[in-house]
Order: C-alpha cells, then sequence, then structure tokens
C-alpha cells in the first residue's frame, strides 16, 4: 500500500516565486472610453432585432403554448427538407429545439398522415423551431398555413386523432 501523502505537501510555497509573478495574476480591467450617451437611436433598434431564431418570441409560448398551424405530414417534410442541409446533424438539432430524445424522433418520423404523431413531443418542438426560423428570416405565411389559421383559430389539436367511437344502440 502507498505512503499517504502529507498535507504541506499540497500547499504551493510562497518563497520560491517573486513577487511580480503574484501580481501579474491579478489584472485590472480596461477602462472603456466610450460613453453610454454616445450610442445612437440606430443601435438600439438593431439591439431589438433578434440575432438568431432562438431570440424570436411567439406569442402564447410563455403562457399556454402556440397555436400549431402546420400539420404533421407538414413538419414531417420539412425536416425532411432540413435533413439535406450539408453539415445538418439531427443530434445537435434535437438538442437545440427542447432536448427532444432520439427515439421520440424516430417515432415521430415514422407515422404517416396528416394528425398520426400529433401527440409526440417533436411535433411541437419542431413546429414552434419553424415558425420561430420562418418570423426570424421574414419569410410570410404559405396559403395552407393561411387555410389553417382561418379554419382552426385555435391550431390543430396535439393529440392523435385514431380513435373512433363507436354507437350501436337506439
Amino acid at each position: 500500500m502507498a505512503p499517504k501523502r502529507k498535507s504541506d505537501v499540497l500547499e504551493p510555497s510562497l518563497v520560491d516565486c517573486p513577487d511580480s509573478t503574484l501580481e501579474r495574476a491579478f489584472k485590472k480591467p480596461r477602462a472603456s472610453d466610450a460613453t453610454d450617451s454616445s450610442s445612437s437611436s440606430s443601435s438600439k433598434a438593431l439591439s431589438s432585432t433578434p440575432r438568431s431564431w432562438k431570440d424570436v418570441k411567439l406569442e402564447g409560448e410563455d403562457e399556454d403554448g402556440v397555436p400549431v398551424y402546420d400539420d404533421c405530414g407538414e413538419v414531417r417534410r420539412k425536416i425532411r427538407l432540413l435533413q439535406k442541409t450539408p453539415g445538418w446533424k439531427v443530434t445537435q438539432w434535437l438538442r437545440e429545439i427542447g432536448g427532444i430524445n432520439n427515439n421520440s424522433y424516430g417515432r415521430f418520423m415514422r407515422e404517416k398522415g396528416k394528425t398520426d404523431g400529433a401527440s409526440n413531443g417533436t411535433y411541437y418542438a419542431a413546429y414552434v423551431y419553424f415558425e420561430k426560423v420562418r418570423i426570424f428570416e421574414g419569410k410570410n405565411k404559405t396559403a395552407t398555413r393561411k387555410n389553417n389559421e382561418s379554419s382552426l383559430p385555435n391550431g390543430f389539436p396535439l393529440e392523435n386523432r385514431r380513435h373512433v367511437w363507436v354507437f350501436t344502440g337506439r
């Protein structure tokens, strides 16, 4: 068994270090020559514009949630187009849009149809991502999107519509 270390071995010895090296370790912050009053109104306007899609805030994002106006098939189509982008990685993207599990993403992408996969978390997170990117890039809403907004003012339901109630009786 190896011998135990002495506690004084871990303490630095100040005898070996000259005073000048200790002074260099603590630098003073630089004083800025610019004053606060020198900022113009145009720079303030630029600071209010988002720098990335993550800075875009959607209506209702913090409260109940954003109403979803694209169906699952449309979101899957947009994801497949995104996959063709050079250098795009699925795992990195899933981390950015909200830490979505890769298995959840795979189940969502395997679904077929307009409402299949609506209860999956990937659907909502991907929709919010694409909506933020659309606003960030300044693109207009598509005709299908406008039609969905008028026919479904609260957005698509975030649940699968597979179950059917059958009433057999009088």
